[in-house]
C-alpha cells in the first residue's frame, strides 16, 4: 500500500514556501543583484546573499541604510551565526544587532525562523525559545500574534502556558481557539491545510487533554451560534464526532448524530464508512477502519434517506452506492449485487458510473479490502 507523502509546507504572507515542485510548479526563481558586494545570485522569495548573507528583506534601500547593513553583517555576532543556519534566523539576529525592531517582529521572524526549513538544528532550538521571549513581550500590547505564541508554547510543550492564553482570549472567538486546538492533533489524516511542521502528538495524555480542549471550544462556538439563531454547519456537526471518536466515545456520536437534522444524513453515513464522497472504497485512516457496527450505522442512514426518495434519480443512485460499498466491506456481496441491479445506469453520471464499475468488480471477487485516500495533487 501506497505511503501517505509528509510535505514540509508554510504559507508566508500569502506566498507557499517549501517544495512546490510536488504539486508540479516549482517556486520563483529569479535573478538577483546583492546590493552590498554586487554578488550575482538566483534565489526565491526573501533572497538571501550566498557569502555575506545579508537578507533582502524589502525591495530597496537607500545609500545611507546599507552602510549601516555593512557594518552589521561584517560584524563578528553576525559572522558567528552558524552558516547553515535558515535565511529567516540570519533576518532575525540582524533585526536584534540592527536595534529599533519591535519585539514583534523580532518574534514574528523567529516564529518563521523555527517552523522553515533548517539544517542546524541548535538554530532551530534557539529561534523556538527565542521566538518566545518576544512574542510574550509583544502579546501584551498586540493580541493578533497570540496565535503565534501559543504555537510555539506547543512546540516547546509548555501546554500549561498554551492553555492559559488561550483560555485568556477564547472569548472573544471560540471557533478560532477550537480550530487551533483541532489542527494541533489533525483527526483529519488527509485534510489538505497547510500543517506548519506540527510534531507528532507521542504522549495520550497530552494528545487527550488537546482533543478534549478542541471539542470544548468547538461546542462553546455552537452554542454561541445556536443563541444568535445560526444552524450548526456540517462541519461542526462531523467535526464534533471525529473528536468523540478520538476520545473512544462511540456512544456520544450516535448520540450526537440522532438529533441530527436530515440534511446531514448521507454526511453522517459516509462518517461512520470513514469514507470520502467521491472515493468510495477509499478511507480517511486505514488504521482505524470501520467496524461491523459503524457499516451497520451508515446503511441505518442510508435507509433513512432513501425512504424519502421516490424518484430514481441521481441522489438516489449516490445512496444506492454507498449501501453498496458498505455492504461490501461486511462482505454481504450478495446484497451489494442486488443494489447495484437497481441501478438505471441510463441515468447514471460519469464518477457514478466509475464508481458502480469499481464496486461491481470488487463485489464480483468478493474483495473486502479498503485503501488509505490520498487527496488529489492541489495546482497552483
Amino acid at each position: 500500500m501506497q505511503r501517505k507523502l509528509k510535505l514540509n509546507r508554510m504559507i508566508l504572507g500569502g506566498i507557499l514556501l517549501g517544495s512546490l515542485s510536488i504539486f508540479g510548479v516549482p517556486l520563483m526563481i529569479t535573478h538577483k543583484v546583492c546590493p552590498i558586494g554586487g554578488e550575482e545570485f538566483k534565489d526565491s522569495y526573501v533572497p538571501q546573499c550566498p557569502t555575506n548573507k545579508f537578507v533582502m528583506f524589502k525591495n530597496e534601500f537607500t545609500e545611507e541604510e546599507l552602510k549601516k547593513y555593512e557594518k552589521i553583517i561584517n560584524s563578528e555576532e553576525y559572522r558567528e551565526i552558524p552558516r547553515n543556519s535558515n535565511k529567516y534566523y540570519y533576518l532575525a539576529r540582524f533585526y536584534e544587532l540592527l536595534g529599533g525592531i519591535s519585539d514583534k517582529e523580532i518574534g514574528k521572524t523567529y516564529f518563521t525562523s523555527y517552523h522553515y526549513y533548517s539544517e542546524n538544528t541548535e538554530a532551530k532550538k534557539d529561534a523556538l525559545q527565542k521566538g518566545i521571549s518576544y512574542l510574550e513581550k509583544a502579546v501584551k500590547e498586540d493580541n493578533e500574534i497570540m496565535w503565534n505564541l501559543a504555537d510555539l508554547y506547543y512546540e516547546a510543550e509548555e501546554y500549561s502556558k498554551m492553555n492559559k492564553l488561550l483560555e485568556k482570549t477564547s472569548k472573544k472567538d471560540f471557533g478560532k481557539t477550537a480550530e487551533f486546538y483541532y489542527n494541533l492533533v489533525d483527526p483529519e489524516l488527509s485534510s489538505t491545510r497547510y500543517n506548519i511542521f506540527k510534531k507528532e502528538i507521542e504522549d495520550e495524555n497530552v494528545k487527550k487533554m488537546i482533543v478534549t480542549k478542541a471539542l470544548e471550544f468547538l461546542q462553546k462556538e455552537i452554542k454561541e451560534d445556536r443563541k444568535r439563531g445560526k444552524e450548526i454547519e456540517k462541519q461542526q456537526l462531523l467535526r464534533q464526532a471525529e473528536l468523540y471518536r478520538e476520545l473512544d466515545k462511540n456512544n456520544e456520536i450516535d448520540a450526537l448524530f440522532a438529533k441530527a437534522d436530515k440534511k446531514f444524513w448521507k454526511s453522517i453515513s459516509l462518517f461512520y464508512m470513514d469514507e470520502p464522497e467521491m472515493y468510495l472504497g477509499n478511507v480517511y485512516n486505514e488504521k482505524k477502519i470501520s467496524t461491523a457496527k459503524d457499516l451497520q450505522q451508515a446503511l441505518v442512514y442510508a435507509d433513512k434517506i432513501l425512504s424519502d426518495i421516490e424518484e430514481n434519480n441521481s441522489e438516489k443512485i449516490e445512496i444506492l452506492l454507498i449501501k453498496a460499498e458498505a455492504y461490501r466491506r461486511l462482505g454481504e456481496f450478495s446484497e451489494a449485487e442486488n443494489l447495484l441491479k437497481e441501478i438505471d445506469s441510463e441515468k447514471i453520471n460519469e464518477m457514478q458510473k466509475f464508481q458502480f464499475e469499481s464496486i461491481k468488480r470488487q463485489v464480483k471477487s468478493k474483495d473486502k479490502r479498503v485503501y488509505q485516500y490520498f487527496p488529489p495533487q492541489v495546482m497552483y
